[in-house]
């Protein structure tokens, strides 16, 4: 385990799986709490509303979706490659099926290229015993 600091607060910390220092983790699971307390009686409201009535920022709370802690809310959050507003993953369908696309044409030139032979050669230098 390494050193790094935290993204948060800019602490040095001993690294984790939460990739944040203790008293972040802490407040974020605080802030969680509150955010999913809210959401227990008020399940419709928007992202600036959660915001308003629990102080947790707005980055916070998108991570909270991103990860999935936040599950069933209707709470959307832009696509990580367009913006298109999505409810969960990292990739609007659109962007997935293009990213797909791209990965199965690149194994179809894969399969038309003509298969290179890499010879490799050992040279030494000749030693005289004499």
């Amino acid at each position: 385990m390494g050193l790094d600091n935290c993204p948060e607060c800019g602490k040095l910390y001993v690294e984790n799986a939460a990739r944040l220092c203790p008293e972040c983790y802490r407040r974020q699971e605080d802030d969680a709490e509150k955010v999913m307390e809210y959401l227990r009686d008020a399940s419709k409201a928007t992202l600036e509303e959660i915001h308003h009535a629990t102080g947790v920022k707005h980055k916070i709370i998108l991570r909270l979706l991103r990860s999935g802690r936040i599950v069933g809310s209707s709470l959307s959050y832009p696509c990580d490659s367009c913006g298109t507003p999505i409810v969960e993953g990292r990739l609007c369908d659109k962007c997935s099926r293009n990213i797909l696309d791209q990965m199965r044409i690149e194994d179809r030139h894969k399969e038309h290229e003509p298969e290179r032979k890499t010879r490799s050669r050992m040279y030494g230098k000749e030693l005289d015993n004499d």
